[in-house]
């Protein structure tokens, strides 16, 4: 069923509710009253009912004006004058309606006051254009490259204000070296860092905003359910209430240090308008690459926030509707996942056809964009590297005679394939016992299986020169989008690289795969000033990129950057591999 023939089905359903309630209140009505004018009059009361009591749902006055009203303060008695205008004398039914429409009344009241509230809070606490030039001292410089020296009692300059005349960009870095080599200008705005680190900021390039990575009871939903609940979030309150969840999973992010965020498929293309607000300034977050809805088969993984195409005819049309939405790449899911297995060792069952494979990156890169897909198992991988993905996400073992074609894919659009093998995707469902998890077997199993073909995945791409990214799948469950820092722990881990690497890949590498090396990713003169401070050395330990002291976004100043972090989520240890 495609989204038209969807809403044209919720109307039906709508309009059957009405038709049924009005049917329940005209018997009700008749046995109360006995007469057709007591059903007229009980359908008009409930009419003049709703429109007599206003004053309770008029945002943050409503409830006092509306017990000031029901006294009799002010304004006539709203119940006897609601009988009078609808000729009905008191009723046990006609009470039960009065006190039906003050309870709702509140509840409106109080929701539109509560919405109001979290707007004005957004307005003052909203992005604040800088107004001052920073110099940032007395700090060790970690670059982002990965064979770089770091660089002792550093100086970074950034340039916050620029001549309106020219195509000139606030909050770029404009000088970066020794205390010896750059003279800090007067009219620069000092910032002693007494020694602290200093580094980019963190890249997570495969997250879903729409979770925070907290277990919930939709993990035990069947796919009609789930389906359901994100029909409500489509209503109008559930699209209020999905931007705001998913605002507040990037702006914790970005208290992290996680300064840019890929979002690899999110409901009602809620993460492209969170995208604009933050790039039109409404409020200050992280640089987000969205990918809008993802496309996958009928019964696929992940349908329940995709596109259902079966057909090259469905995924040309599902791809170029992205496209129209203003999308930053595409999306698409070709092999099943954990979640959705029924068996073990289904996890990562090819679903998508290498013809329809072919298909979506034919559209996408006839449209410049990159095309991503989830896949999660060896023959999955083949299949995907045949029909021309750009990346992989997710992996699985990789076989030898794969390599050359991860290195040289004449089908994707910059000539080669790269993996994000997503470590910290499945770790806790691996790790911790079902017990904690509350899942089957059946997926318990499945989840070490896909958890261990990642790992492979990641050490084959590490010894074999493959390109590959950091991504974590942060919303999934015990994914938090604040832990970043662990995905880079799991590559020191699995593969024996040294922490300047694993910071590396999770910051330069990472903008230079998702194309956006020229604007972040490493501490250079002319890219933005996306950085974090940190008071312990990250090449001394992995961990200190935990404890975040300042962030920079764009040149924007986070003094005392805040993490609300999820309590009450067991610590696990990661699984061990031959």
């Amino acid at each position: 069923m495609n989204e038209k023939e969807g809403k044209i089905k919720i109307i039906r359903i709508s309009g059957l509710m009405v038709f049924y309630f009005i049917l329940l209140v005209t018997i009700l009505a008749w046995i109360t009253y006995g007469t057709l004018q007591g059903v007229f009059g009980m359908l008009s009361y409930l009419i003049i009912g709703l429109i007599n009591f206003y004053p309770w749902i008029i945002p943050i006055i409503g409830i006092p004006l509306g017990i000031l009203n029901f006294l009799g303060i002010i304004g006539p008695d709203m119940y006897n004058f609601t009988l009078s205008l609808a000729h009905l004398n008191s009723s046990w039914m006609s009470i039960t309606w009065f006190w039906f429409i003050l309870v709702i009344g509140n509840i409106i009241d109080i929701i539109l006051t509560l919405l109001i509230i979290l707007r004005v809070v957004e307005l003052i606490t909203g992005k604040k254009e800088p107004k001052t030039d920073y110099a940032l001292i007395n700090c060790t410089i970690i670059d982002g490259d990965k064979n770089s020296k770091t660089i002792n009692n550093g100086v970074i300059l950034i340039k916050n204000i620029v001549d309106e005349e020219t195509d000139e960009l606030p909050g770029k870095i404009v000088a970066v070296g020794q205390k010896e080599d750059i003279e800090v200008p007067e009219n620069y705005k000092t910032i002693d860092l007494k020694g602290k680190y200093i580094l980019p900021g963190l890249i997570n390039a495969h997250c879903h905003l729409t979770g925070s990575g907290k277990p919930t009871f939709l993990m035990k939903l069947s796919d009609k359910w789930l389906n359901r609940f994100i029909r409500i979030l489509g209503t109008p309150l559930g699209m209020i209430l999905l931007k705001s969840m998913m605002k507040k999973n990037a702006l914790n992010a970005l208290n992290a240090g996680i300064t840019t965020m890929k979002t690899m498929s999110d409901p009602i293309y809620m993460d492209l308008k969170v995208r604009d607000d933050i790039n039109e300034g409404k409020y200050l977050g992280p640089r987000l690459i969205c990918a809008g809805k993802g496309i996958c088969i009928t019964g696929g993984h992940g349908g329940v926030m995709a596109y259902i195409a079966d057909s090259i005819p469905e995924i040309r049309k599902a791809v170029r509707q992205n496209l129209r939405e203003g999308v930053d790449f595409i999306k698409i899911l070709s092999t099943g996942g954990v979640m959705d297995a029924e068996k073990i060792g289904e996890a990562g069952r090819p679903q998508m056809t290498i013809e329809e494979i072919k298909n979506a990156c034919f559209e996408g890169h006839r449209g410049n964009l990159l095309v991503a897909t989830h896949c999660e198992s060896t023959k999955g991988i083949e299949e995907a590297l045949e029909g021309g993905v750009d990346s992989i996400e997710h992996g699985a073992a990789i076989l030898d005679e794969l390599i050359p074609l991860f290195k040289d894919n004449p089908n994707s659009l910059r000539g080669y394939t790269y993996l994000t093998p997503t470590i910290s995707a499945g770790m806790g469902l691996a790790a911790l016992p079902k017990e904690e998890t509350k899942i089957t077997d059946i997926k318990k199993q499945n989840a070490v299986l896909i958890e261990k073909g990642m790992i492979q995945g990641l050490q084959k791409a590490y010894q074999s020169g493959i390109r590959f990214g950091v991504g974590t799948d942060a919303s999934v469950p015990y994914s938090l989008h604040y832990e970043v820092w662990k995905e880079l722990y799991y590559f020191t881990k699995y593969t024996g690289m040294s922490n300047q690497e694993a910071i590396y890949y999770g910051t330069k590498n990472n903008a230079e795969l998702l194309g956006i090396d020229d604007e972040t990713g490493s501490v250079e003169e002319g890219k933005f000033a996306d950085l974090i401070v940190l008071k312990k050395d990250p090449l001394e330990e992995i961990e200190a990129l935990a404890d975040v002291d300042h962030v920079f976004i764009k040149g924007y100043f986070i003094k005392n950057p805040k993490v609300k972090k999820i309590k009450g989520l067991e610590e696990f240890e990661p699984i061990e591999i031959q």
